[in-house]
């Protein structure tokens, strides 16, 4: 959970210095939104696919520490970056190294916890986002004041190091650094493989423990289940790109539309951000959990379609709010019920998937979701802004737009879809069906427990 504080913080920063580094680099509105999507999600969403794959049969802790030490990295050499270019490809490696923590962790956890016991822990661990986001605001924007300060000196050209950076480089070169440290961490987590290895003593467990599903085997379980699959997958894709959209953008809306300077804007909204995100994220977890042990075998979706229905409302509210004060009580709202539904996305589909295949599953899952939410989401709201408003300040009409239209269509696509979630994850989970769609265990129903729940 810390490392995915400091994925988002890493990825969620550039949106705090939009306006240094557009001043200092000459970039407009697309730019630096391809700057702070595209670039990133390029590599996040496609290689998130392969380390999915290997996460479902090698050392998910190596896996997850490589990919810390490679996006620490590229964000500290984004602290040099002094060209629009430099930007663009220092950022498909920052998506490149964060691309490898969501899928080996998902699939750590499947093995760490039981089913109706899973969705809070993975909450919990979803809590880095909310907490990334919102630190990434509040610390990006007492980073940014510090590093003015040291920078305005007459003597910091001569420092080692930092000597003639601009305050937005100093900013990104401190986060990666820390990274760089963070990253050994991972030291201290232990392979769950290899303990129940280790237990079995068995050539026979030794190698079932390991084998991971044929990709084959993935695509005919995804065909076969596609309503289900596809219904979750698409639909959160939606609502990732006005999630995406509106959390790049917000902070330079409170500026244009209420003369907020960044830092202000930042540490206000990341507040905001931080203390909506977390309750939504555990709320959301401890009731999917609930739902789940009185036998509703789609409860994270449930949970899911629940806040992602409080968002939209609050997210055509907020832009078009007359004050600042009461835009930011309007968001927080929206980001309470959004942080919902991706904190249970996560526990949804560790039910979804046998454990043989979660690791490829949430990484195409990811894929999906970021190529559409990251790689379209800024720049679909820049280009809105730049090309049919023609107006930087109309910038709350284009998070209006995106926003809440996208968040429609993915709430409708998930809720049309639930009856078949809810069938498959009781089938994969051994509940029987009664009246009224309440279920038995099929223990106490005398049912057949199917091989891959068991």
């Amino acid at each position: 959970m810390v490392l995915y504080v400091l994925s988002f913080m890493d990825r969620q920063i550039i949106a705090v210095l939009v306006e240094p580094i557009k001043a200092d680099l000459g970039l407009s509105d697309v730019q630096i939104s391809i700057v702070g999507g595209f670039a990133f999600v390029l590599f996040y969403a496609t290689v998130g696919v392969f380390v999915g794959r290997l996460a479902d049969s090698l050392n998910r802790p190596l896996l997850i520490g490589v990919g810390v030490f490679i996006w620490s990295l590229t964000t500290a050499m984004c602290g040099y970056a002094t060209k629009f270019s430099h930007l663009l490809i220092l950022r498909m490696g920052v998506g490149l190294g964060e691309s490898a923590l969501l899928p080996s962790t998902l699939s750590l956890l499947s093995n760490y916890f039981p089913p109706k016991r899973l969705a809070t822990p993975t909450s919990v661990f979803m809590l880095g986002a909310p907490i990334g986001i919102g630190l990434s605001f509040i610390a990006g924007g007492y980073l940014y004041r510090f590093a003015q300060e040291v920078m305005s000196k007459p003597e910091s050209k001569e420092y080692m190091i930092i000597g003639g950076m601009a305050p937005w480089q100093l900013v990104l070169l401190t986060l990666g650094l820390i990274g760089i440290l963070l990253s050994t961490l991972l030291f201290t987590i232990k392979e769950p493989r290899n303990s129940k290895q280790r237990a079995a003593g068995k050539k026979a467990n030794l190698i079932s423990a390991s084998k991971a599903a044929s990709v084959s085997e993935v695509k005919q379980y995804c065909l076969s289940n596609w309503r289900a699959i596809g219904g979750l997958y698409i639909g959160m894709s939606f609502i990732s790109l006005a999630s995406y959209s509106q959390g790049f953008w917000d902070i330079t809306f409170l500026s244009r539309t209420y003369d907020w300077d960044p830092a202000t804007g930042g540490m206000s909204y990341g507040m905001v951000q931080l203390v909506a995100g977390l309750l939504g994220a555990i709320v959301g977890g401890v009731f999917a959990d609930r739902l789940a042990r009185r036998n509703l075998a789609g409860s994270s979706v449930a949970m899911v379609i629940f806040g992602s229905g409080i968002a939209i409302p609050f997210s055509a509210m907020y832009p078009m709010m007359p004050s600042p004060t009461l835009a930011l009580a309007a968001v927080s709202i929206a980001i309470f019920g959004n942080t919902m539904a991706f904190a249970c996305t996560a526990s949804a589909m560790q039910r979804l998937f046998p454990t043989t295949m979660i690791g490829l599953a949430t990484g195409i899952y990811f894929f999906i979701s970021n190529a559409v939410g990251i790689g379209l989401g800024p720049t679909s709201v820049a280009m809105i802004t730049e090309y049919m408003f023609q107006d930087p300040d109309k910038i709350r009409y284009s998070l209006l737009i995106v926003g809440c239209g996208a968040r429609v269509i993915g709430f409708l696509m998930i809720l049309g879809n639930f009856r078949y979630y809810d069938r498959l994850v009781a089938e994969l989970e051994g509940l029987g069906y009664t009246k009224l769609g309440r279920r038995r265990s099929a223990v106490q129903s005398g049912d057949v427990i199917p091989e891959q729940s068991s």
